[in-house]
């Protein structure tokens, strides 16, 4: 049984029992309120944006400055919250502990940077370059990528770097409509660099639904959802937790872990053919201890050392990064700086900055990403 069918089944049920019953969780979502203020003055911001990082979920403040998130996913959240005239703050919350909390945010004025109105006038044909470089970077590759439109480039700014290539910059979010998956995400870029050997970006997203021309577009859309899902490190961990409860779910959800059989320093050399590969090089990644209890209440901690090659045959979509001549699996390789992730039971990771990835879960970036209350066993898109 695969995971988005079986998200509705009696089995599931007994699964997400099963794994509860380990660790006491109060909610799966929660709400977030509070009320935003100047810093200085103490008075009422109204209209002020706040969001949950990486999700669809987000609100305006009223005259009051208050505000109210309901649905927040259960876990460690990002809060957002921005105005204009005042510095964009972030904010963590733990949802693990209780479902609902409030906080007050005391906001502090931005100093004005007329410097970013004078150059935005100056876009010439190297910028123009430079912005083809950042969107195949950004966007990525992929068919999903082609049907993306970044919506506001002159609030780019790029820079080069001797050490870090290309470096861009962003003085309000990016705009982007995904016409492949109904989003228009926001995305408030806080670093770029890509260079010939290597791209990093990070940065808080804002999602919000599309609304579809008709029904062949939502039910287009909601296939598309899936697509980019499965083969992701969410669906990933999710067939993990599977096979801690049933051997055989990586498996058929159409994952398969590998290690070398010598780690050794530096990249190892690969035959064109991965049984060869494996015959020599790889072996069969031990499955006895991939899910441990996390100290932290109704999380779960998927344990993985060294750097693990991440096999996936991909049912939906076209294939990506299919290295080896005689399979189309896609190949990733995931490395957990500590040897371990906690997850929440819908897959979430909780620690992002422990977990380095490459190859082709890597691939399509803001074209694939899904907010973290995207669920895929919905048939709304």
């Amino acid at each position: 049984m695969q995971l988005i069918p079986a998200l509705l089944s009696k089995r599931f049920l007994f699964a997400v029992f099963f794994l509860a019953c380990s660790l006491t969780v109060v909610a799966q979502t929660g709400s977030l309120s509070g009320r935003v203020v100047d810093a200085s003055t103490e008075e009422p911001l109204p209209f002020a944006n706040v969001f949950i990082s990486s999700t669809t979920l987000g609100s305006t403040t009223a005259l009051d400055g208050s505000f109210l998130i309901e649905r927040v996913p259960f876990g460690s959240v990002q809060l957002v919250v921005s105005y204009v005239g005042y510095k964009h703050q972030k904010f963590n919350f733990d949802f693990t502990e209780s479902s609902n909390l409030s906080t007050a945010i005391a906001l502090e004025p931005a100093l004005e940077e007329l410097t970013a109105i004078e150059v935005a006038s100056k876009k010439d044909k190297k910028w123009e370059r430079n912005l083809s470089k950042f969107t195949k970077v950004f966007l990525g590759d992929t068919e999903f990528s082609r049907r993306c439109k970044i919506l506001n480039p002159w609030v780019l700014e790029f820079a080069e770097d001797k050490d870090k290539g290309l470096v861009a910059t962003a003085n309000s979010p990016v705009e982007i409509e995904n016409h492949a998956l109904g989003y228009k995400v926001f995305y408030h870029l806080r670093l770029f660099n890509a260079n010939s050997s290597y791209f990093f970006f990070t940065g808080e997203t804002r999602f919000e639904e599309m609304i579809p021309a008709d029904e062949q577009q939502k039910s287009q859309w909601i296939k598309n959802r899936v697509i980019a899902f499965k083969g992701s490190t969410r669906h990933l961990f999710l067939a993990i937790l599977y096979e801690y409860i049933q051997q055989g779910q990586l498996q058929q959800e159409g994952f398969a872990l590998l290690q070398e059989k010598f780690p050794r320093e530096g990249p190892i050399v690969r035959h064109p053919d991965l049984a060869k590969t494996k015959k020599e090089i790889l072996i069969d990644y031990p499955k006895e201890n991939l899910v441990g209890a996390s100290y932290r209440t109704g999380l779960y901690r998927i344990l993985l050392n060294g750097k693990v090659e991440v096999h996936y045959n991909r049912e939906l979509g076209v294939p990506k990064n299919t290295i080896y001549n005689d399979t189309l699996v896609e190949v990733s390789w995931l490395e957990v700086k500590e040897g371990y992730v906690d997850v929440t039971k819908t897959g979430l990771n909780q620690q992002p900055d422990q977990l380095l990835v490459s190859g082709a879960m890597s691939q399509g970036w803001v074209a694939m990403m899904l907010p973290n209350d995207y669920d895929p066993a919905s048939n709304n898109p």
